[in-house]
């Protein structure tokens, strides 16, 4: 059959024939695939390149990953009616975000999920004290895209008519809506047997994330970001619940000052079983650990994503959420029973968008680089070593505010501690590392133990000034993440540290730090608590229910619910680890299934009905 020039795929005076439409058409579905290509082969990040393989061994997953790419291509196709532009757009797409899963997972071995698109411009902002420089699998990556766009330029002169592109706009919509409906929001198929690795023992939820390939991991997490209310969700439920606890208000003889750090990237390597460390590392941190109530602190996140433990420690919330509005936490709790809530954040204000958030969250007054520090760190990056003047602002505001009368709720986030380790390595001098190790180990090493043994000596000097209070005091501390301790975390593998494995021990080695509660002797007077002792395992949106606990205090009837859940489930990771009555699990009993079920349910109602 011969085309003619009414042919509704025609539109140009030359006729093609039936050749000519199938080779551009094959050489659409091909640049398309190749795009598929390279995202799975990016989005192993430097996993083993046997997950990339399974993707072939299990056609649906390869599959999974190319019809978001083919639709994407030929909706550019029909669009611009031009094979090269639609195959160099939809590789701007894909590529590029491959290449960021690529550096995410580097980094931070985490894949790119839908929720990262709101941290973008957070983490472009600190992307320049990274080694970014591209390897081979970017740079041939880069390549390829290039080639085939000058291929199809020349060899793929398709010219589709309006009325063809017209039609096929329509079906690429109606597929997509059909295809997310019934595929890319699908739980059983994500989980079944059909999409999983064939030669790949997957252990960690990371492995399991990259293994769908890095196109159908970002779809499905749009699916499974929180950011749609739970399955099932009754917001009648949810207020009966809530209902169910009274408002109770704080006695005037019971209110404590409560001063707070987050600090970035804090722990205590010790506790891993590494050996060299230098006794002087800890010295100070472990005098004041032994005159506090510690205990272990679990989070979502690992090497990053500090603002996951920070806001989840604020809301009693178990997993991140995006905050547009203002939304119940723990300083608009204490600020409505007459609280001074304040805090500080030595970096720029729009970082995670603080400015509007801490306000959202109850803040009175925060201070940023852009409204207080500046002036004081007039060094270019000096930000990255500001905990010595942090400290001593935090503290001046602090003591000026209760010595004024005041009850003070001051919540501080440091920024020193944070990655990568191997900058400025002429910042400390104390030789605090003496293990076996590569030079580039010890170089990580050096830099991150000095400035935890310059943060532990500040705490003891804060300690000291808290103590001559006369003025009750309760100090709590705790790390929001483990370091990220080289590409790939290659210190932890060199030194034998197992990362989560699917065991306790492997999941509290990546997604755990500390807590840690001391009281000056006028807090301790007035709660009849010494605040001293080992404290139970428990995840970071718990913490203030446990100082509530100790303190004596009741709280609100969110903190109330909480509480409840809190005494089986005591460990909820949005990754999906738990322990409940004692025991480290991913699969709850019903009951537990019920408890969380009901624990996301009331989160969400406190998100949304304020």
């Amino acid at each position: 059959m011969k085309l003619n020039s009414a042919d509704p795929l025609v539109s140009n005076k030359h006729n093609h024939g039936p050749m000519f439409w199938l080779w551009n058409m094959l050489a659409l579905l091909f640049s398309s695939a190749g795009i598929c290509v390279l995202c799975l082969l990016l989005g192993i990040g430097m996993f083993d390149v046997q997950i990339f393989l399974d993707a072939f061994r299990r056609p649906l997953i390869f599959l999974l990953n190319w019809l978001p790419i083919l639709l994407v291509q030929l909706f550019f196709f029909a669009l611009f009616g031009r094979q090269w532009l639609a195959f160099l757009l939809n590789a701007l797409i894909f590529v590029t975000a491959a290449i960021g899963d690529f550096y995410k997972l580097r980094f931070r071995s985490e894949p790119f999920l839908f929720s990262d698109l709101g941290m973008v411009s957070a983490a472009l902002k600190v992307s320049g004290n990274y080694d970014l420089t591209p390897n081979t699998r970017i740079i041939l990556s880069l390549f390829l895209v290039l080639g085939g766009a000058v291929f199809l330029f020349f060899l793929a002169k398709a010219r589709p008519s309006w009325k063809f592109r017209i039609v096929c706009l329509m079906m690429i919509v109606v597929s997509s809506v059909l295809l997310w409906n019934t595929v890319y929001t699908n739980d059983a198929l994500y989980e079944s047997k059909k999409t999983a690795p064939v030669k790949v023992a997957v252990i960690w939820e990371q492995q399991r994330q990259v293994s769908k390939g890095f196109v159908y991991q970002f779809l499905y997490s749009i699916h499974d970001s929180g950011l749609t209310e739970p399955e099932g969700y009754d917001p009648e439920y949810a207020r009966q619940i809530l209902s169910e606890y009274s408002e109770i208000d704080l006695p005037e003889d019971k209110k404590v000052n409560i001063l707070a750090f987050q600090l970035e990237a804090f722990c205590d390597l010790e506790t891993l079983g590494i050996e060299g460390i230098a006794s002087e590392t800890y010295e100070s941190f472990h005098r004041l650990q032994d005159e506090s109530l510690s205990g272990t602190l679990t989070m979502n996140v690992f090497a990053g994503g500090t603002v996951d433990t920070e806001r989840c420690f604020l809301t009693g919330f178990y997993k991140l959420f995006e905050f547009h509005h203002d939304t119940p936490s723990v300083a608009s709790w204490l600020s409505n029973l007459g609280y001074t809530t304040v805090g500080s954040h030595p970096n720029v204000q729009a970082f995670y968008n603080r400015v509007n958030v801490n306000r959202y969250l109850g803040f009175s007054d925060y201070w940023f680089l852009d409204n207080h520090y500046r002036s004081l760190l007039p060094e270019e990056s000096s930000e990255w070593y500001s905990n010595p003047v942090l400290f001593s602002e935090v503290t001046k505001q602090f003591i000026s505010l209760v010595e004024n009368e005041e009850h003070v709720f001051s919540f501080n986030v440091t920024l020193q501690g944070h990655g990568p380790y191997y900058l400025s390595c002429d910042r400390f001098t104390k030789d605090l590392w003496s293990g076996n190790s590569t030079d580039q180990t010890a170089f990580y090493l050096h830099n991150y133990l000095n400035s935890v043994c310059e943060t532990g000596d500040l705490l003891w000097a804060l300690r000291n000034e808290l103590q001559e209070l006369d003025i009750p005091v309760l100090l709590i501390l705790y790390g929001d993440h483990k370091p990220g301790l080289g590409d790939n975390d290659s210190v932890y593998h060199e030194l034998g540290i197992t990362l989560n494995d699917g065991s306790l021990e492997g999941f509290l080695n990546q997604y755990s730090t500390f807590y840690l509660l001391w009281a000056n002797e006028a807090a301790k007077q007035i709660t009849g608590n010494n605040f001293q002792g080992e404290g139970p395992t428990i995840s970071s949106g718990y913490l203030m229910n446990y100082l509530f606990d100790q303190l004596g205090w009741t709280g609100d009837p969110f903190i109330q619910f909480t509480d409840t859940i809190m005494e089986h489930l005591p460990v909820i990771s949005s990754k999906g680890y738990y322990i409940e009555d004692g025991t480290f699990t991913r699969s709850l009993s019903q009951e537990g299934q019920k408890m969380l079920r009901d624990y996301e349910s009331v989160q969400y109602y406190r998100l949304t009905n304020h």
